[in-house]
C-alpha cells in the first residue's frame, strides 16, 4: 500500500506547526494512560493490541505523515508505517511504578520531528503481574485530547466487544482527508462571520491574563510541567454534584466557577479570563474521527468578586455555552482581536480543561484508572478536571510551567483551590469577596 495524497492541515494544526517552529527545544505532546488491574480474569494485552492495531488504521491518526510542499506544509496518510503496541515490562525493577513514570515521561517529554519521526507510540508497560499501563502518546499536530480519548474508546470498545463474542459495529466516520475538507468549508462559509462577530464583541478590552506565580513570564515552552494531583474526596463530590443539580448547572460549570473564584481571590483579580479547550467538532462523522481540530477559547468572567457561588456558576455557563456555539473560530485570530501579536502566547488566562465521559470507563475483567500525562502547551497554570464516567472519582490535576512554578508552589495551590470550594459550597449566598477576604485574614 503506498502513502496517500497530500491534503491541507485544519488551522488548529496550523497553529501547532508554527508553534513547534518557534523554539527548537520543545515538542508539544498529547499523552495519557489507561491503569488495569485484572480483577476476574488476566488481562489479554494481544487480544486488546488487536484491537488498537484495527481502530488505528481506521482513525489514521497515527500514521498521519508531515511535509512541506511548495513552500506550505501538507499532511498525509501512510498505511505502511510501523506502529503497534510494544510491551515494556517493568516488573523486575525496584520501583516498578517510578519507572513507568520515568518510562513515560521520557517519552512525552522528548524531543520530535514531525517531518520524520512517527507521530504517534503506545506501550503495554507492565508493573505487576495483575497491572499493566497502556500509554499513548501523540503529537499536538496529529493528535488533539478528543482524538486521543476517541483511540482510547476505539481500543476499550473493541476489546469488551472481542472478551463477550460480540461483533464490534464501527459507526460512520470521517477520514483525515475530509477532517482537514471540513475545516477549510468552515473558513469559506458564512457560520464563520458570525463566529468571528461573536469574539470580536467578546474580547474587546480583554483583561490581562491572571497569573499566580512570583516570576516574571518567561513565555518558554516547556515539557517538564510541574504537576499535582488528588482525587476528589467522595464526600466532597457528593456536595460538588448536589450543588451542580440544585443549581441546575453541570458539575463542571461548577468546578470550573470554583477555580475563578479562587483565581480572584489568590491573583487579587476581580476579572477573570479562563481559558478553555474545546473540541472544534461540529458533525457526527468528524467526532468520530481522529485528526487535530481543537481550539482554545476566552472565558471572560467580570466582577468576579461581587458573585455568589450561584451567581458565578450561571455566569460560567453562559460563557461555556457560548463558546460550544462559537468553538470553531481559530484562536489565533481571537487573540488579534483581543491585541495580542506575540505568537508564543498560547492561551487568553489559565487553562480549565474539562473531561467528564460521556459513558463509564469500563473495561471487561479489569479495573481502570484514567490518567492524563500531557495536554499540549503550557504557558502558565492549567487545571485538569476530569471523571472517567457518572458515578466514577473526579480527579483534579494542576500543571504549572516549571519556569513559572515550584512543586511546593503548585501543591499549596491546589490544596488551597480545594479549600476554597469547600468555602463556598459552605456559604453559596456570600459574594466570592467576602470568602476571599476572610481565607486572606485567616
Amino acid at each position: 500500500m503506498t502513502a496517500g495524497t497530500p491534503f491541507g492541515l485544519t488551522a488548529a494544526q496550523r497553529g501547532m506547526w508554527d508553534a513547534e517552529h518557534l523554539q527548537d527545544d520543545y515538542s508539544a505532546t498529547v499523552a495519557h494512560y489507561l491503569d488495569i488491574r485484572d480483577t476476574d480474569r488476566p488481562f489479554d494485552r494481544d487480544l486488546f493490541r488487536a484491537g488498537v492495531r484495527q481502530g488505528s488504521r481506521l482513525l489514521e491518526t497515527a500514521y498521519s505523515r508531515f511535509t512541506v510542499v511548495d513552500g506550505e506544509p501538507r499532511q498525509y496518510v501512510d498505511l505502511d508505517l510501523p506502529f503497534d503496541v510494544v510491551d515494556v515490562d517493568l516488573r523486575d525493577e525496584t520501583d516498578p511504578l517510578a519507572a513507568a513514570h520515568a518510562w513515560m515521561a521520557a517519552d512525552h517529554q522528548g524531543l520530535m520531528d514531525v517531518t520524520r519521526d512517527p507521530v504517534a507510540i503506545s506501550a503495554f508497560i507492565r508493573v505487576a503481574d495483575d497491572r499493566t499501563f497502556w500509554y499513548l502518546r501523540g503529537h499536538h499536530i496529529a493528535f488533539d485530547g478528543f482524538a486521543a480519548l476517541t483511540c482510547l474508546h476505539e481500543g476499550v470498545d473493541r476489546y469488551n466487544a472481542a472478551v463477550r463474542g460480540e461483533e464490534y459495529v464501527v459507526a460512520p466516520r470521517a477520514t483525515l482527508a475530509e477532517v482537514s475538507a471540513d475545516d477549510e468549508k468552515y473558513h469559506a462559509g458564512s457560520r464563520r462571520s458570525v463566529d468571528e462577530q461573536h469574539w470580536r464583541s467578546k474580547v474587546a478590552d480583554l483583561p490581562a491574563p491572571v497569573s499566580l506565580s512570583t516570576r516574571e513570564p518567561t513565555l518558554r515552552y516547556t515539557a517538564d510541567h510541574v504537576v499535582c494531583s488528588r482525587t476528589m474526596d467522595p464526600a466532597l463530590q457528593s456536595r460538588v454534584e448536589g450543588a451542580a443539580a440544585d443549581l441546575g448547572a453541570s458539575t463542571a460549570a461548577v468546578l470550573a466557577a470554583a477555580f475563578a473564584a479562587y483565581l480572584s481571590s489568590a491573583g487579587g483579580r476581580d476579572d477573570i479570563v479562563l481559558t478553555l479547550p474545546v473540541t472544534g467538532r461540529a458533525t457526527a462523522k468528524i467526532k468520530r474521527a481522529g485528526g487535530m481540530v481543537a481550539n482554545m477559547l476566552p472565558v471572560r468572567l467580570d466582577g468576579v468578586g461581587g458573585h455568589t457561588l450561584a451567581s458565578l456558576v450561571e455566569a460560567v455557563t453562559l460563557e461555556l455555552t457560548g463558546c460550544l456555539r462559537h468553538q470553531r473560530f481559530p484562536f489565533a485570530e481571537i487573540a488579534r482581536a483581543a491585541g495580542i501579536d506575540d505568537p508564543r502566547v498560547t492561551a487568553f488566562g489559565p487553562i480549565v480543561n474539562l473531561v467528564f465521559f460521556d459513558k463509564p470507563l469500563a473495561l471487561d475483567g479489569a479495573a481502570v484508572g484514567y490518567h492524563i500525562l500531557s495536554s499540549g502547551i503550557l504557558q502558565d497554570l492549567r487545571v485538569n478536571l476530569y471523571q472517567a464516567g457518572a458515578g466514577l472519582p473526579i480527579v483534579v490535576d494542576l500543571h504549572g510551567n516549571s519556569t513559572m512554578y515550584g512543586r511546593d508552589e503548585i501543591d499549596t495551590h491546589l490544596e488551597a483551590f480545594l479549600g476554597l470550594l469547600v468555602t463556598v459550597l459552605d456559604a453559596p449566598d456570600t459574594r466570592i469577596a467576602e470568602i476571599a477576604g476572610s481565607l486572606v485574614s485567616r
